[in-house]
């Protein structure tokens, strides 16, 4: 068993949220695979802004219902 595999066994979680994690792993591998630990952070910081305006979304809507 690879690394990648043995850290696909360890990944935990419910329904939704295991998906999550799972698909943020494999970006992240496949992102080391392509190019190292600098694609790794590009990846991390492309996933982090999106994150970013979906909470900046939800917080936009929460004050128009106030």
């Amino acid at each position: 068993m690879n690394y990648k595999e043995a850290v696909e066994k360890k990944i935990t979680g419910e329904a939704n949220e295991l998906d999550r994690r799972s698909e943020l792993w494999g970006k992240v591998n496949s992102a080391y695979e392509q190019g190292g630990e600098n694609t790794i952070k590009s990846v991390l910081i492309k996933d982090s802004d999106g994150i970013i305006d979906e909470f900046n979304e939800l917080l936009e809507q929460l004050r128009e219902k106030l």
